[in-house]
């Protein structure tokens, strides 16, 4: 019961036949290693609370008995086939205060060295520390985008997450990320969208957003049931990109 209602709290995350057809076709050409995920972003995802626990927990038991898709890859566990769960660093594209600038001086290292199949990407809350966007924020992240694309590697885009008295910065960042999502067909976690049905209003602060009304809360990461999601901020963020990473895998990594 409790994964049934897991999923179905997730249920926006599914990716439309457009976006994974488009998915397909910039992995087309891939010669990096299957199953390897770039992490690109800042602290909040630098954390070893975000992504690191598909390395060593499958959240395959979360899913429901039968989606239309396998729970695992063929023969093997998901903390078998992932790759880079734990990769952490600036050597990584990642990093605690980063802004898209710092990102766009490490990303080509990483996807020249490890050749990544797809690249979560979320970058934007410390661009709006003074509660506006930066001019280059859109031009920076489209050029993020236009890397990644560059090598075969398909991003998915996370929006960034409520901030406490942020409201209409996050907003307008949030905003830029879609419309960059939508007009390049790509993969689009909404994970502020996830936060808001989690906990509406403002009972994310405090909650799913820890006590400095900034960085997801933590506590058990790799559990995925609806009581967990509504009071573990990095469970939700890690949940709803394994859901649209499965479908990536199934729908356009998997044939190829």
């Amino acid at each position: 019961m409790a994964s049934m209602v897991a999923v179905a709290c997730a249920t926006p995350v599914k990716l439309s036949s457009d976006v994974v057809r488009r998915a397909s076709e910039i992995h087309a050409g891939f010669k990096g290693e299957h199953g390897r995920i770039a992490q690109f972003g800042d602290s909040i995802t630098y954390s070893m609370a975000f992504w690191s626990a598909m390395s060593w927990s499958d959240p395959g038991k979360f899913l429901p008995a039968d989606d239309g898709r396998p729970k695992n890859p063929k023969n093997k566990r998901w903390r078998d086939f992932i790759k880079g769960a734990r990769d952490k660093g600036a050597k990584f594209g990642n990093y605690s205060g980063w802004k898209v600038g710092d990102l766009l001086k490490s990303i080509d290292a990483v996807l020249a060295r490890d050749k990544p199949e797809a690249a979560i990407i979320m970058i934007g809350t410390n661009d709006i520390n003074g509660k506006k966007i930066p001019k280059g924020y859109r031009a920076g992240l489209k050029e993020i985008v236009e890397k990644c694309l560059a090598a075969h590697c398909v991003p998915i885009l996370n929006t960034i997450p409520p901030r406490r008295d942020h409201d209409e910065a996050v907003a307008a960042v949030n905003k830029i990320i879609r419309e960059i999502a939508a007009g390049n067909k790509l993969p689009l976690v909404d994970f502020h969208a996830a936060c808001l049905r989690m906990r509406p209003e403002k009972t994310w602060d405090g909650t799913i957003i820890s006590k400095d009304g900034v960085h997801p809360s933590g506590g058990k990461t790799n559990v995925y049931d609806q009581e967990n999601l509504k009071n573990c901020g990095y469970a939700l963020r890690n949940w709803v990109n394994f859901l649209a990473y499965r479908q990536l895998y199934f729908e356009a990594f998997a044939a190829k």
